[in-house]
């Protein structure tokens, strides 16, 4: 009984402590597209309308819907749009989009416009979930004086950061299944996606990354198993 206790709890553990799983980076001032060398699908939103986001849109590389609230495709403006032309995705307050990829992917980058503490990504990767706040990226000293304001429009936005965020994948079990994004009034744009794990480019943002609540759980199982191997060995003496 206490060998089956102690790879239990070992395998256990191991599904929430084996790796790192993400790496975050933001790419430089004014960069507005993704940097990875490897081929890619991009998702600029310009052929796409909101009715179409509503009904559920399939692209090449994943599927689209609405998980909750009134999400957008807008119009180019000083709060959004790569290159200040076309369209991007608006996800105002108590509001949500996800995103299924068709297969798991070594690689997203989304252009993040007027950023707000309050935007927020939950990552299913094919090993965990994580939470990602890009509040994170305020946090991580990575941001220049030319992240902020609008590199697309003359009135700017001075107050907000504008930047291409990355996240990479560690190895084929971090590989990315879907995307959520929720929170305050995120604005985003030139989705782009990667299939093969990439190079690591723009300057790390080494978040904390907070688990799931089913992590959580996994964790108290974990705790529970170990008290209960060690009062077992303590009767059995």
């Amino acid at each position: 009984m206490k060998h089956q206790l102690s790879a239990l709890l070992t395998a256990t553990c191991i599904s929430f402590s084996g790796h790192a799983g993400i790496i975050y980076t933001i790419e430089g001032p004014g960069i507005q597209d993704s940097q990875i060398s490897g081929p890619s699908y991009t998702e600029s939103f310009d052929n796409i309308s909101t009715s179409q986001l509503n009904d559920g849109y399939q692209n090449e590389f994943g599927y689209y819907s609405v998980d909750k609230g009134n999400p957008k495709v807008v119009d180019f403006g000083v709060y959004g749009g790569a290159h200040g032309e076309g369209k991007y995705l608006f996800i105002p307050n108590k509001s949500a989009v996800e995103l299924n990829f068709n297969q798991a992917v070594g690689y997203f980058g989304f252009w993040w416009s007027a950023g707000d503490s309050g935007n927020q990504l939950s990552i299913t990767t094919q090993s965990e979930q994580l939470l990602f706040k890009t509040n994170q990226i305020l946090d991580a000293a990575v941001l220049e004086l030319g992240h902020y304001g609008s590199p697309t429009s003359v009135t700017g936005n001075k107050r907000e950061p504008y930047g291409y965020v990355n996240l990479f994948a560690e190895s084929e079990a971090d590989k990315i299944t879907a995307i959520r994004f929720y929170g305050r009034n995120f604005e985003t744009d030139n989705h782009t996606v990667s299939i093969q794990r990439e190079a690591v480019t723009g300057r790390s943002l080494a978040p904390v990354t907070v688990p799931e609540p089913k992590t959580w759980w996994l964790i108290s199982l974990g705790l529970a198993l170990l008290l209960l191997s060690q009062r077992r060995l303590k009767h059995t003496n």
